[in-house]
């Protein structure tokens, strides 16, 4: 059949009308007209169109579950967030409350730097006093051994004059004697040789009258004395050092506070009253 007999049957309404009758009519016809009429790409295209809307069936699912998970994880952390502020909030109040203490402490520090300054310089202010009156004291005690070397220096010379003949008579020989002065106070110092030839030092605290233990106090401080010591040292006097009292008149106890405190006792009328302990050769 030509094309122009084709051409003509397609005009033929009667012919068109059998034609659509008969594919109704018949299915195999219909899919065979189909078959004729449509490309391969045109018959796949309805499969092609079902997997596409599968895949995007599925693809919407995977979305919608992504989403379904994201605000999950949205409400998670808005909840998260919540926390946060909530902590932040309290670490703030907190943050006030240790700055409010440091504050006060700031302050109380400041008080207390005030009162320090403050009793510093009154310290500052009674060592000064202290100071003053120390010097005052000092001056008051020289001007009291001037006195006494003024008026009572007879016993200082009655001292040095018996002292000699005391220790002479229990074999010691003074081989040279010195009167020193210290804070106001006379001494006699003596170099003395023993029996056995050794030489030591006398430190003889003299006074007019002897009672309570004062006195004996009194040579055991200055023989401790470092700058007596030190005289000692330069004028040449011998190690050790023996602490005695000299007494013009002694009365009742010092004979009990010399053995106690180990210090030798002389009274002008009677000599040697307790001998002082000698330390081993």
């Amino acid at each position: 059949m030509t094309p122009q007999m084709i051409e003509e049957l397609l005009q033929d309404p009667v012919f068109r009308l059998k034609f659509l009758e008969l594919l109704d009519r018949d299915p195999a016809f219909r899919e065979e007209v189909r078959r004729k009429l449509l490309t391969d790409e045109l018959l796949a295209l309805p499969e092609r169109v079902e997997r596409l809307r599968l895949e995007i069936h599925k693809e919407f699912e995977r979305v919608w579950r992504a989403i379904r998970e994201n605000n999950q994880q949205i409400a998670t952390l808005t909840q998260q967030v919540q926390e946060n502020s909530r902590q932040i909030a309290a670490l703030t109040e907190r943050m006030e409350q240790v700055e409010a203490q440091i504050a006060a402490l700031t302050q109380q520090v400041q008080e207390n730097s005030r009162q320090i300054a403050a009793l510093t310089e009154r310290m500052e202010q009674v060592e000064a006093q202290i100071a003053a009156l120390t010097e005052e004291v000092r001056d008051l005690r020289r001007t009291v051994g001037r006195m006494e070397e003024r008026w009572g220096l007879v016993h200082e010379n009655m001292a040095e004059d018996l002292m000699p003949r005391f220790l002479a008579s229990v074999g010691r020989q003074v081989r040279r004697s010195a009167m020193v002065q210290f804070d106001g106070e006379a001494d006699l110092v003596l170099e003395v040789e023993e029996a056995d030839g050794r030489r030591v030092t006398w430190v003889v605290e003299v006074k007019g009258r002897v009672w309570g233990p004062r006195p004996f106090e009194q040579v055991l401080e200055r023989i401790r004395d470092a700058v007596f010591r030190s005289w000692l040292q330069r004028e040449g006097f011998p190690e050790p050092v023996i602490p005695a009292v000299f007494g013009l008149a002694i009365y009742a106890g010092a004979e009990a506070m010399a053995q106690k405190l180990g210090v030798g006792l002389y009274e002008a009328r009677r000599g040697e009253v307790v001998a002082p302990p000698l330390p081993e050769p």
